[in-house]
């Protein structure tokens, strides 16, 4: 089963172009930032991270080689060391929150084996601040479509993204996927972002958000959750999709090993 299992990893892995040999997931180096929690209601202080993680749920509806995506994600833990250590003590999810709003449509194939292809032509990403940890959010009942939020007079938005110029998922049925998405405009607004996100200034403009998702049916339209980390990469932006793009292969394989 596991022997399986990994054998379509890996073929998954070649078929969007990733070779183990070229770069190792652990190589890439990620860019530090600086965040001033201070900025919600005086809470907290500032700290170094290079990664956010968090959790999201979306809703996928598919057409004739065509879908479309509606998701919300909550992000819930800061890390740096190049994602390996957790970044403590922080106010984020004890007195403030923060969330992410996605939309995206693209193309998908059926490459046989169990695999499964989407190639994203178009993606927005935004993010907010929630001050008071309160927002309901819902999806809608199909893609395309917004997120119904409840309670959010007071949040904010601190940054955005839309041009995208990478994105792909994996999907290996039966089993669940991953995804990688790169955005090269990634903007704070002011001065809510740049109260938050202090440093660099300029902030970094490159995003890399990835993750991995549950198994689904690639029919209709399908609720799917997972998780997702959202990092600023350097350049060159392929080798840093590369490198993450593996290390969403070895979690995915961690994470189906301990649940079979």
């Amino acid at each position: 089963m596991n022997n399986m299992f990994n054998a379509k990893l890996l073929t998954a892995a070649a078929v969007i172009g990733l070779s183990m040999a070229s770069v190792p997931a652990g190589a890439v180096a990620l860019n530090d930032f600086i965040v001033d929690e201070s900025s919600v209601e005086g809470l907290g202080g500032q700290f170094t991270a290079d990664k956010i993680n968090g959790s999201y749920s979306e809703v996928v509806t598919f057409g004739a080689g065509t879908f479309d995506t509606v998701a919300y994600g909550d992000f819930g833990q800061y890390l740096s060391n190049d994602g390996a250590t957790n970044v403590t003590p922080i106010e984020l999810n004890n007195s403030y929150g923060m969330y992410a709003l996605f939309d995206g449509a693209g193309t998908f194939a059926d490459l046989g084996g169990g695999l499964t292809q989407f190639t994203f032509t178009s993606a927005s990403f935004n993010l907010y601040i929630d001050v008071d940890l309160d927002t309901g959010k819902t999806l809608p009942l199909a893609a395309p479509g917004a997120v119904a939020l409840a309670n959010s007079a007071d949040d904010y938005l601190i940054a955005s993204a839309t041009m995208m110029t990478a994105g792909s998922g994996v999907l290996v049925a039966g089993v669940g996927g991953f995804f990688d998405l790169v955005f090269n405009d990634f903007a704070l607004t002011n001065p809510a972002g740049t109260s938050y996100f202090v440093d660099p200034d300029p902030f970094h403009m490159r995003v890399n958000v990835d993750g991995d998702f549950d198994s689904f049916i690639v029919a209709g339209t399908q609720n799917i959750n997972g998780d997702f980390s959202a990092v600023f990469v350097p350049e060159p932006g392929s080798l840093a999709l590369l490198g993450i793009g593996l290390t969403g292969l070895g979690a995915l394989a961690r994470r189906r090993r301990k649940s079979a």
